[in-house]
């Protein structure tokens, strides 16, 4: 899934890091002291508007696991493309057919690090904002993309697994993450939006085959979204 986020990025990114709104296009067939503005009609501006949102997320890296939660969003632009964002998450989980499928296999539980919760900051990036044309309504969108950190709660079972004569026991773990996330918002009408995000969490965190040693570990998730603009 990231790695087809990233190629969409390469093609996006070249094609959007001069599509604002007041950029100015030079024509090389029109003498060269002739300018040309390119207008469009925006329906929605970000720049010093504040936003909430609520959101359904789904994990897509649980291998035993299945994880899903709801975030609340709430944030600031400071110019139509640069702003602050506030995010809270809280997962629940639960053991899929995979992890009964090892313990009735082989009597062991798996290993298994699970989220708990997040709060983050993020900076925002909205490189640029598109609509698409029906027979009767135009649909306005952004492309949003951010940088975030703050606390990611999880727990694991890693001290006992590593024991097989000890029943696995959770216990809670704190890190400082690095998240990366991109976001299409379509644009009900001026104040209601309509989202959906990709997010990617790296953590750096033990395992039983690194113990005592820290790896980079990778968290993946999708997230629904509707919005409101103030």
């Amino acid at each position: 899934m990231i790695k087809y986020l990233i190629a969409a990025l390469v093609c996006i990114l070249p094609l959007s890091l001069f599509a604002s709104d007041k950029d100015l296009y030079d024509f090389l067939w029109l003498d060269q002291d002739k300018k040309v503005f390119v207008l469009q009609n925006k329906l929605v501006e970000k720049k010093h508007k504040f936003y909430a949102d609520v959101g359904y997320t789904n994990s897509l890296t649980g291998e035993f696991q299945n994880t899903s939660g709801f975030k609340l969003y709430t944030g600031y632009y400071f110019t139509e493309e640069l702003g602050l964002e506030l995010v809270y998450g809280q997962y629940s989980n639960s053991n899929n057919n995979a992890y009964e499928n090892v313990r009735l296999g082989n009597g062991k539980e798996p290993f298994i690090r699970r989220p708990l919760s997040m709060t983050s900051v993020f900076v925002n990036w909205a490189p640029f904002y598109g609509k698409i044309n029906t027979f009767n309504k135009i649909f306005y969108f952004d492309f949003i993309m951010g940088l975030g950190t703050g606390i990611y709660q999880t727990e694991s079972n890693l001290k006992d697994v590593i024991n097989s004569e000890v029943r696995s026991r959770y216990q809670k773990e704190s890190y400082t993450p690095l998240h990366l996330r991109a976001e299409f918002k379509f644009h009900a009408n001026k104040r209601i939006n309509i989202g959906a995000e990709v997010m990617s969490t790296f953590i750096n965190a033990e395992s039983p085959k690194s113990s005592p040693n820290k790896k980079l570990k990778q968290f993946n998730e999708f997230s629904i979204k509707l919005g409101v603009s103030f």
